[in-house]
């Protein structure tokens, strides 16, 4: 593999810069949900209900992060990254920076930093005014990490890529996968600005503060609550410690330790004793299982890794091990520290474990495929995915496979009893010979009949089938709602969760032409033509020159990126350009700015992997639903199903490790009316006899 290509994947990476279904739904439910959705879905809603007022962004103006509030006085709970930042200090004159709550309503409180465990990556913070209120500030209870177990519920709240006003929180679902005594870790999607914020046990407490993340979708590392509770005297005193670590230090394997380990599910098992280690000498045996060093319980490799960075050389410890099915306590005595201190590699510096572990970049490898291994505490393991078996089964036939002389392009959901279905747009683009596949076995040629470039729907038309198609809820879908995705044979594939209402998204009116321009010196030279978009659409390519759009001269690539900004979305402008020597006009109908302008992680939207983990039309639908899914490109396109099995929109598109979007339902139905129309009036228009020629005299 290409190394520049596995660069993007390994490693960790800091979360740094960072109405409502009613409570007796339950009492409406069809007989066929089982129970335990049921419970579920109860406590989830009442526990967001309980816990979203609480959730605060954090910001020193420089960098945005999240937070919780623990007391009514004001106490919040935060990552120490957060409110760390050198050149925050620097500009501040050596002290604290100033630091901002900011309310769910947005309204703003000032706070001050207290005590920051950094070795956690745990921070106390204090609103310094009063309430504006009676009742004092919304706040949530504190749970317990001792009390907290693999394949337990969670949720996640928090506010990635920073603090918005006019987007609440967005909810994420998903399970504990690994408890230490200092991280807790679990599949609940965060990213980038989620740091700080809270995970939630379905009781609505506390039971860990988003830190760090990796590629990997089930590697959010959370700080355990009970680091806050076992330091709360130390954080009240505004006492500073620590030393944040986001790279494995690999201690374990040198002299100071001398264990090679095989990581599975959280697990660590022995695989190798080095002679004359301490390990050796302790009495650990390939076959063991480390369960804790010290006092503390081990989460993952960083927390392995931050445990042995903070004892001495040559400093007797107890470690416990499973073996033969019995956990054993074994006294052992370290070795000396490893030169360099490799053990205090913090992000600054230090190696990381995927640079010459070939069994962790294996393992990435391998987690980042759309067939990976799935954990028994993921929340979508085989246990899980049973529970959702009949609703998907009994709407399987709403869901079909396309594909294009065999591979797989992307789900379609079925519209019409004749052979109407509707799909994503940009997947079908270059197909020769595009086909349904039905769930039950047996495929048809399928053509397209219209498209709307702004919602990137396509409404195909199959001939001579007799189809059962997506039955669409009347009702909108609710924050908190589970719901279900199918895989192209319609079985349950994956859970998810409603994260964000349906809203419009930013970039929908801001028109696109669809290249990444560079400044040349007779006008704007395009580096690069954007899949789907209008420009490929229309025939550009890259390395024409383009010299006017709209009849407006542009010599800068600020100039077109202005110039086509005046437009909006569906507009047909005129754009001239020069290809070889030779200058043209076409007129080319612009789209809204569809593609993933930020990604918060680089893997979604590299050149080297563009479209493999994220969709490349991936954002500027007018409405959408935000869910926590991290479907592949490959797999949307079908319905987005309640836990009765009715649609609640279609899943149009991954944007990067999380979000999914999709189309809400209503939306749906509107636009496969007018695409419905279009092709109607296409057809007609092609059905029409031509008018006979007069006779010549």
């Amino acid at each position: 593999m290409d190394p520049r290509l596995f660069r993007l994947f390994r490693g960790l990476f800091l979360v740094v810069l960072c109405g409502a279904l009613a409570c007796g739904r339950s009492s409406a439910w069809s007989a066929e949900v089982p129970q335990e959705l049921k419970d579920r879905q109860q406590q989830l809603l009442v526990a967001h209900e309980k816990a979203r007022a609480a959730v605060v962004g954090v910001t020193d103006g420089m960098g945005v992060g999240s937070g919780v509030i623990v007391s009514s006085d004001g106490y919040v709970l935060t990552a120490s990254h957060v409110v760390e930042g050198r050149r925050r200090f620097r500009r501040n004159g050596g002290g604290d920076p100033s630091v901002v709550v900011l309310m769910p309503d947005g309204s703003q409180y000032r706070a001050e930093i207290l005590g920051r465990n950094a070795d956690a990556d745990a921070a106390l913070l204090k609103i310094t005014e009063a309430p504006r209120g009676n009742n004092g500030f919304p706040h949530v209870a504190m749970g317990r990490t001792s009390q907290t177990q693999p394949g337990q519920w969670c949720f996640a709240l928090g506010h990635p890529g920073g603090y918005r006003k006019d987007r609440e929180a967005p909810l994420r679902l998903g399970r504990v996968l690994s408890v230490g005594s200092r991280t807790v870790v679990s599949d609940c999607a965060i990213l980038l600005g989620d740091s700080g914020g809270p995970l939630f046990n379905l009781d609505g407490e506390v039971i860990g503060i988003h830190s760090m993340i990796t590629s990997l979708i089930i590697e959010n590392r959370h700080v355990a609550i009970d680091v806050f509770t076992g330091d709360w005297d130390r954080l009240l005193a505004r006492e500073r410690w620590g030393e944040l670590r986001a790279a494995d230090n690999n201690l374990v394997e040198t002299d100071f330790f001398g264990v090679k380990l095989q990581w599975q599910d959280f697990v660590p098992k022995v695989t190798e004793v080095r002679a004359a280690a301490p390990a050796e000498k302790a009495g650990i045996r390939v076959g063991d299982v480390l369960l804790g060093i010290g006092d503390g319980r081990i989460a993952d490799r960083l927390d392995l890794g931050t445990i042995l960075a903070l004892l001495e050389s040559e400093q007797s410890v107890k470690v416990r091990v499973l073996r033969d099915g019995a956990e054993t306590e074994l006294s052992l005595t370290t070795g000396r520290m490893p030169a360099g201190d490799d053990a205090g590699a913090s992000r600054q510096g230090g190696r990381d474990a995927g640079e010459d572990d070939e069994q962790r970049q294996q393992e990435i490898m391998e987690q980042l495929s759309d067939n990976r291994r799935i954990g028994p505490n993921e929340k979508r393991d085989a246990r899980v995915l049973k529970l959702f078996e009949t609703l998907a089964l009994e709407r399987r036939e709403g869901v079909v496979a396309i594909r294009d002389n065999g591979p797989l392009l992307c789900l379609g959901t079925v519209m019409t009893e004749d052979g109407y279905i509707l799909t994503k747009a940009s997947e079908l683009n270059n197909a020769l010979r595009p086909e349904i596949v039905f769930p039950r076995g047996g495929r048809v040629p399928v053509r397209e009949v219209a498209r709307d470039y702004s919602f990137d729907l396509a409404l195909l038309k199959a001939e001579g089938v007799s189809l059962k198609p997506a039955v669409f809820r009347d009702s909108p879908a609710a924050v908190g709602e589970m719901a279900l995705i199918q895989d192209s044979r319609g079985r349950a594939s994956l859970p998810t969760v409603i994260s964000v209402r349906a809203h419009e998204m930013e970039n929908s009116r801001r028109a696109f032409l669809g290249i990444k321009p560079e400044t040349a010196e007779n006008g704007v030279r395009i580096s690069e033509i954007i899949p789907g978009g209008a420009a490929e659409r229309n025939g550009l390519k890259a390395g024409d020159l383009v010299l006017s759009v709209g009849g407006a001269e542009v010599q800068t690539s600020q100039q077109l990126i202005v110039r086509v900004g005046e437009f909006q979305p569906g507009d047909r402008v005129p754009v001239k350009f020069m290809r070889g020597e030779k200058i043209e006009t076409m007129e080319i109908v612009l789209t809204p700015r569809f593609t993933n302008e930020n990604p918060l992680l680089p893997l979604y939207d590299s050149l080297e992997t563009r479209g493999q983990f994220a969709s490349v039309h991936a954002g500027g639908f007018p409405r959408v639903l935000q869910i926590d899914a991290d479907v592949y490109p490959s797999k949307v396109g079908g319905p987005l199903l309640d836990l009765e099995g009715n649609a609640l929109g279609i899943v149009i598109a991954r944007a990067d490790r999380y979000p999914t979007y999709a189309i809400p339902a209503d939306s749906v139905q509107e636009v496969y009316r007018s695409l419905r129309a279009q092709a109607d009036a296409a057809a007609a228009t092609a059905a029409a006899p031509t008018a006979a020629a007069p006779a010549t005299p």
